[in-house]
This record gives structure tokens, sequence and C-alpha cells, in this order.
């Protein structure tokens, strides 16, 4: 019965350093396997709790994880550190592209929202398109 609960912390221990979720849920049926092995004190038991246990709890996860990931463009958004940021407009190139000058030096941008702007009003950025800035101007009121 304490084999059970020492294999459920050894692979609580092991998840903590790879940090997988499928592992927490394996710990957690080995929990349950211990705890049907203390209530019931048969080795079939247990094995089948732990099966079980194991299964459920992956295919739960596996759906959980697929319903709740992110889009690979999502997930680049929410870790680029540019976006948010506000750039200086330098002149208006033509259509909705312009010159702005960020983090030292020049970039070409284009708006989201194609109102023409003068060179000094700022703009957020909000997305990259290879090395091109996608920004949204601030209405002229700013």
């Amino acid at each position: 019965m304490i084999a059970w609960f020492i294999a459920a912390i050894l692979v609580l221990i092991l998840e903590l350093f790879v940090g997988t979720i499928y592992l927490l849920v394996v710990s957690a049926a080995l929990f349950g396997a211990g705890i049907s092995a203390w209530l019931f004190d048969s080795i079939s038991i247990s094995i089948i709790t732990a099966a079980a246990l194991s299964a459920v709890g992956i295919w739960w996860a596996h759906g959980w994880i697929k319903k709740h990931r992110r889009s690979p463009v999502d997930e680049s958004a929410r870790n680029d550190l540019d976006i948010g940021q506000t750039v200086q407009i330098n002149r208006h190139l033509h259509g909705n592209l312009y010159e702005v000058h960020y983090r030292g030096t020049v970039w070409q941008a284009q708006a989201d929202n194609g109102a023409d702007h003068a060179a000094g009003q700022t703009a957020v950025i909000t997305g990259k398109n290879g090395n091109i800035l996608l920004i949204h101007l601030h209405s002229s009121s700013n």
C-alpha cells in the first residue's frame, strides 16, 4: 500500500522537473491506487484503479489542452515584447505605409487604420509582418 503513495510522490517530483500535466495525472492515479489498496487490500483492484484513473485523466487532460491551446500566431504575439509599444511617426510613405522611429532606428510600418497622419504623431504596435511593423494610428485628437 505504501509503495503506491511513494510512487505517486516520485512521479509528482518528476513532474515538477519536466512540467507536463500528464505526469500530474499519473501521480494522481497512483495516489488513487494507494487509496484503493488501503480500502480493499487487493493488488488487482489497485492496478485496475491506477490504469482506469490514468486513462480517464490523460483523456481529459488532452481534451482540455486541445481546447485551450492558442494558435502559433497568437502565442508568438503574446510573447512579443514589441506589441503594445508606442512608435513615433516620421513620415507617410504611401497608402497605409509609414516610416516610424522605434528603438533608436527607423522602421517601415503598415497602419491598420489608414488615416493620413502628420509626422510627429504616435501609433501603437499591434503586430509584425516580417520586418514591417503593424501599427494602429492614434486619432489626431490625442
